[in-house]
């Protein structure tokens, strides 16, 4: 994605939200919560895109997306930090980023759980590149409802394209694979580095061999 979202400005929400809010419906472990001391310099819960502020109808799973806007005292954000917020509020969440006059985008796939339809099960997080903070911006797409926004809003920082066909589901089952696939041969070429021996090293670039093609078979 190579442009800045234009909300509506019926949409805009503009509250700050506490940390502590956030801990009180999360429960964070100690490590998390210096994650956000760490990492996170302010939260604004920005817009609230719902059928009363943008004119589409809900849909199965979908009935509002917040925007959070979170300002970064550094240009790095955990996953924890991001997850543990997702935890928090019962609604599919666009996290913007800031840092430096910059901005990306965030986002997990979620949706409600088959077995609890009071709980939500996330996907690894999207993510944009950085792009300038008053560079060129774009109107939300035209589309039915609040389910077909929150997958356009997704696919703009899908970090790979859609196949010929594919479902959102699948695109996003790929993406989550990908991740294992990228951490694993991560982790060979740290033990190749380490490994002294030339028949296990042999071995271990083998490996690294296959998990690369089926990186790069995942990504086309």
């Amino acid at each position: 994605m190579s442009s800045l979202y234009n909300f509506p400005k019926a949409a805009t929400f503009g509250r700050m939200l506490a940390k502590s809010k956030i801990y009180d419906h999360a429960t964070p472990s100690s490590k998390v919560k210096e994650l956000f001391v760490k990492e996170v310099e302010k939260i604004i819960w920005s817009h609230k895109l719902s059928p009363a502020t943008i004119n589409l109808p809900a849909s199965d799973g979908v009935h509002e997306i917040q925007i959070f806007t979170i300002l970064l005292r550094t240009g790095e954000l955990s996953q924890e930090v991001l997850h543990t917020i997702d935890k928090a509020i019962p609604s599919p969440i666009l996290f913007e980023l800031k840092y430096g006059g910059k901005i990306k985008y965030a986002a997990s796939y979620k949706q409600p759980s088959e077995a609890d339809k009071s709980k939500w099960v996330l996907s690894s997080y999207f993510l944009s590149d950085w792009v300038k903070e008053d560079g060129p911006s774009t109107e939300l797409p035209v589309v039915l409802n609040m389910g077909t926004l929150y997958q356009s809003l997704l696919t703009s920082i899908s970090p790979l394209p859609f196949r010929q066909g594919e479902k959102l589901d699948d695109l996003v089952s790929r993406v989550d694979l990908l991740r294992v696939k990228e951490r694993e041969a991560e982790k060979v070429e740290s033990r190749i580095k380490k490994e002294k021996q030339f028949n296990r090293r042999v071995e271990l670039n083998r490996t690294l061999n296959a998990l690369k093609q089926e990186i790069e078979q995942l990504r086309k």
